[in-house]
């Protein structure tokens, strides 16, 4: 069953990724004022649009999985945490270089990173959750995620921390899917 701090750990997990990008940002270029709002703006926005489309869209084809609505839970948690661990393995952040001052990049990786949320989104239609709490929550976690992210990255200078913060986002999922699991089970 679902309760507030396992909506907090899907939430943070989802952000990592986030989080990873404000990182990246700062490490490769000195952001003005202006631009660290329109990092803000879209890392936050875009994914909260894509979370409630996500809901949306799931709410039409829910018939289609009527009585499985608790496994289907586990499968989207299961193919997040794979998706954020292979994304930490895969990305050679160094060779990579986006002008984040550029609204095409940032509507471009905002879209990118929204995605998971998309799918967290049809995740929760099939859970007995309220919505409305989610999303709020969801706001908050994706503003903490660009702000200390955004801060982290002036701070350390480098860029493997937004792999193992992808690489921890997916072990969050695949942990939470495993709990999930036990729970479906009877084990828990």
């Amino acid at each position: 069953m679902l309760n507030t701090p396992d909506i907090i750990i899907y939430l943070l997990a989802a952000s990592t990724s986030i989080f990873a990008v404000s990182i990246i940002a700062h490490v490769q270029k000195c952001l003005e004022l202006k631009d660290k709002i329109k990092i803000f703006t879209f890392f936050t926005g875009i994914p909260f649009l894509l979370f409630i489309s996500g809901t949306l869209i799931s709410g039409f084809i829910q018939s289609s999985f009527e009585g499985m609505d608790s496994w289907m839970w586990v499968i989207l948690l299961i193919i997040l945490g794979v998706r954020f661990i292979m994304k930490a393995f895969k990305r050679n952040i160094e060779e990579r270089f986006f002008d984040y001052t550029r609204w095409n990049v940032l509507l471009g990786l905002s879209i990118g990173l929204g995605m998971d949320f998309l799918i967290l989104g049809m995740g929760f239609k099939f859970t007995t959750y309220d919505t409305q709490n989610v999303l709020i929550l969801l706001i908050v976690c994706a503003f903490f995620a660009v702000l200390t992210g955004l801060v982290f990255g002036k701070k350390t200078g480098k860029f493997e921390w937004g792999n193992r913060m992808l690489y921890l986002g997916g072990l969050l999922f695949i942990g939470m899917a495993v709990k999930e699991l036990a729970y479906l089970l009877g084990v828990i």
